[in-house]
């Protein structure tokens, strides 16, 4: 199959579009320790419907986050805003740590390969978005992420 022009593949980039939420189960969220607090935020996220009857550990364990990240909790925010297609980039399942394939040889071992079916995208490191605190779930360690709490404003 012939390479793509570079400009149908700029044009297919610009007309992209996630099918993100701020509500709901296609809202996107970002995962943090329970100690951590925020007003906006940047890095990795993903849907929340990837993490409906989730705790803690098996969220951490589909992320392909560091081990032990979330031992005392979660708290996983909700945006206040949905990213620009300027702000972020897709990276793949989180199977492939930082978007690319994990090779125990070279990759970096504090980041297992996660969930293939959960998509990831990371917010550009020059940009911050704004998150809802006072709706943001506070998850201890035996707790289940609840799917009402996707649907809530």
């Amino acid at each position: 199959m012939p390479r793509m022009p570079d400009w149908k593949r700029e044009i297919a980039e610009g007309t992209k579009r996630e099918h993100w939420s701020i509500r709901g189960p296609r809202c996107i969220v970002k995962v943090l320790p329970l100690e951590a607090e925020a007003t906006s935020l940047g890095g990795y996220i993903t849907l929340g419907s990837y993490l409906i009857g989730k705790t803690p550990q098996e969220i951490e364990d589909a992320l392909g986050l560091t081990r032990k990240y979330l031992s005392k909790g979660a708290r996983i925010y909700k945006f206040d805003r949905l990213p620009l297609q300027h702000e972020y980039e897709y990276e793949l399942s989180a199977k492939y740590p930082g978007g690319l394939f994990f090779n125990p040889a070279h990759s970096d071992p504090r980041y297992p390969p996660g969930d293939p079916t959960v998509h990831q995208w990371r917010i550009k490191s020059d940009i911050a978005i704004p998150v809802d605190q006072i709706g943001c779930l506070e998850l201890r360690p035996n707790q289940r992420v609840p799917y009402d709490w996707l649907v809530r404003q």
